[in-house]
């Protein structure tokens, strides 16, 4: 969707200019404001219709015994729907990485590529994310002085990590544990956090780019969302606009899914039919 590609890129420069303005108004007097208490908005979604879109998609054999949804809207902060569990994330665990690396380091500072290449830490972020590089995603974590979860619960504590574990940073080890809201609760915040807008910049597209080129290609540019996918595991972690213009964040981990022929494919069209039913819940 055209409008919500203009949406994405009007919040992403938003909140890049938040995070490099400065506040020089510390002696100029502000003016008297009238506090006022408005309503919260609704959901963007309905809970209740989600339930009745989602259980049957859920229960699809092709995704096994051992899957995983949370959707979370991104303005309350309200989780509109969870399975609960934890999963093998595959490779949305590199969610993780790209924002404890954006909470610890300005985005522009540079880094070298693999190719000896010096870019700034933003743009190698967003091609690690979309190109779902595992290499590029460990050599980004040896930046950081602590394991990533260590960085999130330091500088992201709004954010639930109980239930996560992070062997491996790129998201290859199958001892990662993380809950579908954790993954949907992180890109929610991105999504309001300036530090963080790197992140969401950096999500491939579907139909368009990187690893969602392919993927839910009946809806071009209607997701930004990280894939992730191991023997028996598929996962899909992103965000998306409703017709009202409201962000929404969901993460999709199933971990059980049947090893057979074509049983990866059939995987992920199962879990691009659930994004797709999500992206239309309004």
């Amino acid at each position: 969707m055209d409008a919500f590609k203009r949406a994405i890129a009007a919040a992403v420069s938003l909140l890049l200019l938040v995070a490099c303005s400065a506040t020089d108004s510390a002696t100029e007097s502000l003016p008297q404001v009238k506090a006022s208490v408005e309503p919260p908005p609704p959901p963007a979604i309905s809970p209740d219709q989600l339930s009745k879109i989602i259980d049957p998609l859920l229960s699809n054999p092709q995704l096994g015994k051992s899957v995983g949804l949370a959707v979370v809207d991104v303005a309350t902060g309200q989780l509109l729907y969870d399975t609960g569990g934890t999963f093998i994330p595959a490779s949305t665990a590199k969610l993780f990485t790209g924002a404890a690396l954006l909470l610890t380091f300005d985005s522009h500072i540079p880094v070298t590529t693999k190719e000896g290449k010096s870019v700034d830490l933003g743009t190698e972020l967003g091609r690690v994310l979309a190109e779902s590089d595992n290499e590029g995603a460990k050599a980004l974590a040896k930046l950081l002085p602590k394991p990533a979860t260590d960085m999130l619960i330091f500088e992201l504590p709004e954010l639930d990590l109980s239930e996560t574990v992070l062997e491996d940073p790129a998201g290859l080890s199958r001892k990662n544990k993380t809950s579908p809201r954790a993954l949907a609760s992180l890109l929610a915040l991105a999504w309001n956090n300036p530090r963080l807008a790197a992140l969401v910049a950096g999500l491939p597209v579907s139909g368009e780019s990187g690893t969602m080129k392919k993927r839910a290609a009946n809806e071009p540019g209607s997701l930004l969302a990280k894939t992730g996918t191991l023997s028996g595991v598929n996962a899909l972690a992103g965000i998306f606009q409703t017709s009202a213009g409201r962000a929404v964040a969901f993460a999709i981990l199933a971990d059980a899914v049947p090893i057979e022929p074509g049983g990866t494919d059939k995987a992920r069209k199962a879990i691009d039919q659930i994004a797709t039913a999500l992206v239309n819940a309004n």
